[in-house]
Formats: C-alpha cells, sequence, structure tokens
C-alpha cells in the first residue's frame, strides 16, 4: 500500500481573519450597527490572542500608513504656504504670455492644464537663465566655431552664418566672389573664414547666388567618382587641340613655322608703323595747336601780322595733318593686302 500523504494543513494556526470568519459564520444582519460592533471586539480580541509574528506584521503596517499620512500632511502644508490664493502671475505689456513659464505648473499644480494662458515647458525656463557673470562663454563658443565648417552645416545654417558675417557688406560688382564658392564647395568655410582675395576688402560678393542649392558629402563623392572615370581625365593638350582642330569648316591657313614666322613679321612691323605715325603727330603743329603754346611764341608779333600768320598756320597744319591721315591709310591696306596673300597661299 503506498504511503498516507501528510495533511499539510495540520499543526497550521488559523489567520485572525480565519478565525473572524468562522466566529461570524451564521450571524444575522452583519451590516448592523450591533453586529458591527461584535465584529470590531471580535477582531480585536482575535488580534490581541494572535502570534508573536501576526503581531509584529500589524505593527509594522500601521507604522508605514502613519508615516505615508505624515508625508502627505507635510506636503499638503507646504503647498498650502508655497501657493497663496492671492498669488497671480502676471507678465509685461506686448510679450507673449506662452513665452513665459506658469509658475503653478512648475510647482506640479496647475489646475487649468491646456487652458492655461502661460507655457507648460520647463525647456522655457533653461532658455530664459541668467547668465553666470564669473565664467566668460566666448572662449567656449570660439573653440566650437573653429571646428564648425560647412561641411557640417545644412543650406538653411549655411545662409545665417553668411548673413551673419559682417565684412564685405560694400561691392563694386554682381559677381560672386569665386574663392567663396569653391571653400563652400569644398567643405572650407566655417567662422574664420577669410577670403584669399583681400578679406574683407575683396570686392567681389560673399552671398550664395540666387538658385544656389549645397551638394552633399554624398553627391560630392558621386561626382568626384564620376569625373575620375572620365576620358577626359587622361586627355592630354596636344589631343585636344586635335580633336579642336578637326571641328574647324571653311577655307584656313594652316599654322606652320613658315607662315607663324611671317605672320609674326607683319605684326611687328605694324606696331612699328603705329610708333613712328605717334611719334610724327607729336613732332608736328597739330600737338602745339592742342596745347595752346603757340599763343605764347606769337604774342610779340604785331596784329597785322598775326591775323596774316594765324592763316598760313592752319593751313599748314592741315596739310600735315592729311599727310598722317593718308600714310596711315597706305600702311592699313598694306597689311590687308598681305594677310590676304598669306591666306590665299
Amino acid at each position: 500500500m503506498p504511503p498516507k500523504k501528510k495533511d499539510e494543513g495540520k499543526g497550521k494556526k488559523p489567520t485572525v481573519a480565519k478565525m473572524v470568519e468562522d466566529k461570524t459564520f451564521g450571524m444575522k444582519n452583519k451590516k448592523g450597527s450591533a453586529a458591527q460592533r461584535q465584529i470590531k471586539q471580535i477582531t480585536s480580541s482575535a488580534a490581541a490572542g494572535g502570534s508573536a509574528e501576526e503581531k509584529k506584521k500589524q505593527a509594522e503596517k500601521a507604522a508605514r500608513e502613519r508615516e505615508k499620512k505624515a508625508a502627505e500632511d507635510a506636503k499638503r502644508e507646504a503647498e498650502a504656504l508655497l501657493n497663496r490664493p492671492a498669488q497671480i502671475q502676471k507678465v509685461p505689456f506686448g510679450v507673449d504670455p506662452k513665452t513665459v513659464l506658469c509658475i503653478f505648473f512648475k510647482k506640479g499644480n496647475c489646475e487649468k492644464g491646456k487652458k492655461c494662458k502661460f507655457a507648460h515647458d520647463l525647456s522655457i525656463e533653461r532658455k530664459t537663465e541668467k547668465k553666470n557673470l564669473y565664467t566668460d562663454g566666448r572662449a567656449e563658443e570660439e573653440e566650437v566655431k573653429k571646428k564648425e565648417t560647412s561641411d557640417d552645416w545644412d543650406e538653411e545654417k549655411l545662409r545665417k552664418v553668411v548673413l551673419s558675417k559682417k565684412g564685405n557688406q560694400v561691392t563694386t560688382t554682381d559677381k560672386v566672389c569665386k574663392f567663396f564658392i569653391e571653400a563652400i564647395e569644398d567643405g572650407k568655410y566655417g567662422w574664420f573664414w577669410t577670403c584669399p582675395n583681400g578679406g574683407n576688402q575683396c570686392k567681389y560678393k560673399h552671398a550664395l547666388p540666387p538658385g544656389f542649392v549645397l551638394k552633399t558629402k554624398e553627391q560630392r563623392a558621386a561626382e568626384k567618382a564620376l569625373l575620375d572615370k572620365s576620358p577626359l581625365k587622361t586627355l592630354t593638350l596636344e589631343d585636344f587641340l586635335e580633336s579642336e582642330r578637326h571641328k574647324l569648316t571653311g577655307t584656313l591657313t594652316p599654322v606652320t613655322p613658315e607662315t607663324f614666322a611671317k605672320w609674326k613679321q607683319d605684326r611687328l612691323d605694324k606696331k612699328a608703323a603705329e610708333e613712328q605715325a605717334r611719334q610724327a603727330k607729336e613732332s608736328t603743329g597739330r600737338a602745339m595747336f592742342e596745347s595752346g603754346n603757340w599763343r605764347f611764341t606769337e604774342a610779340a608779333d604785331s596784329e597785322g601780322e598775326e591775323e596774316e600768320e594765324d592763316a598760313d598756320y592752319i593751313e599748314r597744319l592741315r596739310a600735315e595733318t592729311q599727310k598722317i591721315r593718308d600714310r596711315k591709310e597706305e600702311e592699313r591696306l598694306a597689311a590687308l593686302n598681305a594677310a590676304a596673300e598669306v591666306a590665299a597661299g
């Protein structure tokens, strides 16, 4: 035969609640006042007659309840002292209340909730904190700015930084500085970037052109990879000139050492002729007439002779001027004929 199971409940003392339930079993009208008084007496007598462990648990539970009640009373008294009914939050005229933190929300007891006209955002108070007068934040800001470049900014941040820099306000042209654009595209533009073309004295604009779109790192890397694979990367100057030469159409003169030497000699002759003409102009009476020196040389002559000499002088001046014009025209025609012969040959 199998061994008998031990009675697990045997020897175990009933709890106070179990004892009260057993003693009040069959009692009529338990909700009545007389029955409640009787149940209370039974419960107290059962608890008094319980074990030491049960008494200890009851004492600990009562102590916890007393501590909890004391903490709630202290908190209620503190709130009553701090949150005075007469305290009214005000803002200066013209200030948006939503930019001011609600004092009751800060204490955790604003009853208006979403209907409150003041802000319920603790970050607003951090933004308006007073500056520490014992620390200089400029050094830290400058260190952060030194490490920043346009490579770390988006387009909106880049435009704000460009507008915040006060230099280069007065320019003489609408063209954008090429160094400025290169610095932005290469990711080198930053708070302490200086234009190589004279710094703030650069005559070109240091402002983003209309429609400028800042390229991301990925776009620049893709363009660089595409350019490296392009055949133009390995194209030499000779190949480029040869390809451009084949694009020319019409009857043209090939450039050979002979044709180039002739063209160069014609060009030197033309410059020499222009220099001779200039010197001849300076040595003629035209220059004297334009400068007015002829008035002083003829001031000592008589009035009758002065009029006659003036007329002769003007005639000579006209003749000399016409000679210079004719000589220049002949030189021009000779140069044109020489160029035509070179093209025909």
